[in-house]
């Protein structure tokens, strides 16, 4: 279980708890040995979310003028690049161990920070604004 906070806007709530779901799937799966073409899918899912969840904060981030939008898409890009590394890694070297203490600490570790953080100010700041 992971103790983040509640935001100010619900698509995110939505998508965090959904982010959440899926990577407790992943561990799920990798800590059963489950077969790497379903790891596979669902990392790809975990990555298609992701991606589909940060451009929809950056486009209610642009439409607020939110001004520290910069650093928040750069944010977004940089955990992007990693998590599109971490999988083509996977893929390549199967290494369960690695992949499942990825997400297990460096994952939970980033989503709490960015949730409890920039996403906890920008969904404020949009919110407010929309008022």
């Amino acid at each position: 279980m992971l103790n983040y906070p509640r935001v100010a806007i619900d698509f995110m709530n939505n998508d965090h708890a959904e982010f959440v779901a899926l990577r407790k799937h992943l561990l799920d799966l990798l800590h059963r040995g489950a077969d790497t073409t379903e790891v596979d899918a669902m990392l790809d899912s975990l990555l298609e979310h992701t991606r589909l969840h940060f451009a929809e904060e950056e486009k209610e981030m642009l439409a607020a003028h939110f001004t520290p939008y910069p650093v928040h898409k750069g944010e977004h890009d940089k955990v992007l690049a990693d998590m599109t590394a971490r999988i083509q890694t996977w893929k390549s070297a199967r290494n369960t161990t690695t992949l499942s203490d990825w997400l297990e600490h460096a994952v939970r570790d980033w989503f709490v920070n960015h949730v409890s953080s920039m996403d906890f100010v920008t969904a404020a700041y949009i919110q407010s604004r929309s008022k």
